[in-house]
């Protein structure tokens, strides 16, 4: 599979989040370790997926439109995809052997389960959450329009039944009061980034009552444009501070990348451990099918011995002995091998098109000994600056940096400035003048500027003469302030714990590039030293089965030696999947697996912020 490209995204708001996986030049490929046909040709392994298609994953925004929400919340059953998926067994009882085998390689298997494992689907979804908090943090950017429409009418008895209060234009008294008014307003508010909430609001009114001397107008309308701001100055105020929790969600999601490139390196570490197991188990089954074949031939050849009178009866039944030996081995390695396969199939999770069951896997390599340059200082500086755990729980402590600072604003005091302005208009209907009782003194009519329709106190709005301020400001000292320095406190403490944890990680980083690099190293040696060790096993077998046939070495003699060279082939061909597997762990823990599988993991480029949640 030279030149394979593979590739999958997973999209966040509609940038792709993608996994390339190129599969390098074979470097360890050998013939196939079993049968079985091909499961992916150079051909088509140029289009094999090896994850989800982005659509899949894009779940910021579905959501659901307001008739469909209505209807599910007046609904008394629960959606229909929640009930498919309560109902669901797709991923169950998969593990069954009613497919053929299919040869695959180690790269194959890696990109395989890039696009089915189940738990890096999990995983995948923690930037798309990641990014949804970033939404969530800007939303009290968001402006909000708002409206209110109502009326209310009173009729109440009249304390004081005069011309004065009721009955002006008639001249007759009455004795109930009432009152009736229609409210009309709409405004829009949105917060700062100064952290003030800003509100622009549009009142309407129309107001019809009792006539008399102090009301002339009815119906009367009022309107009024108005801007008013609450500025707070000292707690909730600060550089940026507004956007300290935007900060924050932006640094979630940051570490939540990080973490899916650690998931994908446990993921791939995890399928080449259970490839290398596989391969183990398979050629274990060899070794012993080898040990059964030696032992059945020294069987066959005490027997024919015994017929002529060569042998007592005792070498039989020892050889006889010794063939049922090794089918029971042969049995457990069998079992064994099969239930490794079934652990690589669990971990792939890929189903066979032709059935419902997960793929049968033969590997196609044989373990060898890759060339690799050992060194412990080299390890640890790639480490430092590429294992995903250490970027992510840096981003951890600035996280938690931001959120102490936030709660340490939180111990002042609450000093805002409230101010607002605005621009009156007036109207209404005259009534007939009321003719003064009293020499000189003129008639009370109504202000003939404001005679006229809701219109005419619109017209009023943009005069000028006509207005509303308020300016001050509001003072709050909480005594004690308890919460706010249980919440500082608590942010303290989870700054401590995440630098600690940073300390622990690098701890346990540095603990397991020595480690890696020890097994390594020992691994080396010892696969020269069960290779000499087979060599010489066999050797001895020789030498044994030349001395058994002129009758200077016993039959137990034999079987001895036979067993001592199945057990020196099984250590080497262990040395060698136990390099393999530690080679595995090395890339893994110096942070290089990701770029030596050539596994690409596109970063998201930030949504940019609306333009309302500039300002």
């Amino acid at each position: 599979m030279q030149g394979m490209t593979l590739r999958t995204t997973a999209g966040v708001i509609g940038i792709a989040l993608a996994v390339w996986v190129v599969a390098p030049d074979a470097t360890a490929q050998d013939e196939p370790a079993g049968d079985g046909r091909a499961i992916v040709t150079s051909d088509d392994a140029a289009t094999l997926p090896a994850a989800p298609n982005p659509t899949d994953v894009e779940l910021i925004d579905s959501a659901p439109n307001h008739i469909s929400v209505l209807k599910d919340q007046w609904s008394g059953d629960l959606p229909e995809d929640v009930e498919k998926a309560e109902q669901s067994v797709e991923g169950y009882g998969l593990l069954v052997d009613t497919v053929p085998t299919e040869v695959v390689s180690l790269q194959e298997c890696i990109a395989l389960a890039l696009k089915f494992n189940t738990e890096l689907q999990i995983q995948r979804l923690g930037p798309v959450t990641a990014a949804a908090g970033v939404r969530q943090a800007r939303a009290i950017f968001d402006p909000a329009l708002f409206g209110e429409v109502n009326q209310n009418r009173s009729v109440v008895p009249a304390e004081t039944i005069n011309i004065f209060t009721t009955g002006a234009t008639t001249g007759t008294s009455s004795t109930e009061l009432y009152d009736q008014t229609f409210n009309g307003n709409v405004g829009l508010r949105k917060l700062l980034l100064s952290g003030g909430q800003l509100e622009a609001l549009w009142r309407n009114n129309r107001n019809s009552s009792n006539p008399s001397f102090l009301n002339l107008l009815d119906p009367q309308y009022g309107t009024n444009l108005g801007l008013s701001l609450n500025q707070p100055l000292l707690r909730d105020f600060g550089w940026k501070y507004t956007l300290l929790r935007v900060e924050v969600a932006q640094n979630t999601e940051d570490a939540s990348y990080y973490r899916y490139r650690a998931a994908i390196a446990d993921i791939i570490t995890r399928v080449e451990l259970a490839y290398w197991r596989l391969v183990l188990a398979l050629q274990s089954v060899e070794v012993s099918e080898q040990g059964q074949a030696l032992a059945r031939e020294t069987q066959r050849q005490n027997e024919g011995k015994f017929n002529v009178g060569a042998l007592p009866q005792t070498a039989v039944l020892e050889a006889r002995a010794e063939v049922a030996r090794r089918d029971a081995n042969l049995l457990e390695v069998q079992n064994a091998a099969e239930n490794a396969r079934d652990a690589l199939r669990a971990i792939i999770n890929a189903r066979d098109p032709t059935a419902l069951a997960l793929l049968r896997i033969n590997p196609q390599e044989r373990p060898l000994v890759v060339p690799y340059t050992i060194s412990l200082d080299r390890s640890l500086k790639n480490a430092l600056l590429e294992r995903p755990e250490l970027l992510a729980a840096r981003l951890d402590i600035r996280g938690a940096g931001l959120q102490r600072k936030i709660a340490e604003n939180q111990l002042l005091p609450r000093l805002n400035f409230a101010g607002a302005i605005g621009l009156n208009g007036s109207s209404g209907t005259a009534l007939p003048p009321i003719p003064s009782e009293t020499p000189g003194v003129p008639a009370s009519k109504a202000n003939p500027n404001l005679e006229g329709g809701y219109g005419r106190s619109l017209e009023l709005l943009p005069d000028g003469r006509y207005y509303n301020y308020t300016a001050g400001v509001v003072v709050e000292v909480p005594l004690g302030n308890a919460r706010a320095k249980a919440d500082y406190a608590q942010a303290n403490i989870a700054f401590d714990q995440s630098r600690l944890s940073l300390r622990q990680i690098e701890e346990t980083i540095t603990l397991e590039i020595k480690q890696a690099v020890n097994n390594l190293v020992t691994d080396l040696k010892s696969v020269d030293a069960t290779r000499l060790a087979r060599e010489l096993e066999e050797e001895n077998l020789r030498n044994q089965q030349a001395r058994y046939d002129v009758g200077l070495a016993t039959t137990k003699d034999l079987l001895d030696f036979q067993e001592r060279l199945t057990l020196a082939r099984f250590r080497e061909i262990q040395a060698l999947t136990q390099y393999n597997s530690d080679l595995a762990q090395m890339r893994r823990v110096d942070g290089s697996l990701l770029t030596e599988r050539s596994v690409y993991v596109e970063r998201p480029e930030p949504e940019p912020a609306p333009w309302w949640a500039r300002f």
